[in-house]
């Protein structure tokens, strides 16, 4: 992304996002699902060990970025479902896996409010839950997480000084929702979650000095 050009709108930001580069190592995908950076960090912190996947379950991913966490839910044999605002990174995606992802060119926000299935887990990793007003999205996902259901979503912790609705740099017109893992607790039990749960795990000692990753965790009653 050219971080000295503004650009004209959140896609077309994300769009630039999505280079030719990036898509073609990130579309091969990990050999594991990753809630933290696996480019930075591979085969460290959870995985998909902490949500419902595999045959005869569906999972979405709500702003997908370059699919390899998608993809390699989609191998384990359930149903991967992805959405993102970005037309190039849709593109992509179906370029690389074909059929065996089901992809939404949207916003999390409008696919939440017209899509009438319910999920065995939402998952968001570095993804449209950091990106929306947590008091609007939450909601929206509860309402389509079966009973029993699990959110789970990740985030760079909160750098100096951030918190709450923050720019996510001064030429993209988007901005992050930053917040320590206990005020992820209160939006999820605002919003009817239970079982929450929120932490942080820091960088392999290899990496001491790279951010860590903030991951939080919730489920709609049964």
């Amino acid at each position: 992304m050219n971080e000295d050009t503004p650009y004209a709108s959140e896609e077309a930001a994300w769009d630039a996002y999505a280079t030719k580069e990036r898509t073609q190592i990130w579309a091969r995908g990990p050999e594991r699902f990753h809630f933290t950076q696996w480019t930075l960090f591979p085969a460290h912190g959870p995985g998909v060990e902490l949500i419902p996947c595999g045959p005869g379950t569906s999972v979405l991913d709500l702003g997908f970025g370059a699919c390899a966490n998608l993809a390699h839910l989609a191998s384990r044999g359930g149903r991967a479902i992805g959405v993102d605002v970005s037309r190039a990174q849709v593109d992509a995606a179906r370029a690389a896996h074909g059929d065996r992802l089901e992809l939404h060119h949207d916003t999390a926000e409008r696919f939440l409010t017209r899509c009438r299935e319910h999920f065995d887990a939402v998952v968001s990793v570095f993804g449209a839950v950091w990106f929306c007003d947590p008091e609007v999205l939450l909601p929206l996902i509860l309402d389509r997480l079966k009973p029993g259901g699990v959110l789970m979503f990740s985030h760079r912790p909160p750098e100096d000084g951030e918190h709450g609705r923050t720019p996510h740099t001064d030429v993209l017109p988007a901005h992050r929702w930053s917040y320590a893992p206990g005020e992820w607790l209160d939006f999820l039990a605002a919003a009817g979650f239970t079982e929450e749960e929120a932490w942080t795990v820091p960088p392999p000692p290899t990496k001491e000095g790279l951010p860590g990753t903030v991951i939080v965790r919730g489920r709609r009653p049964s």
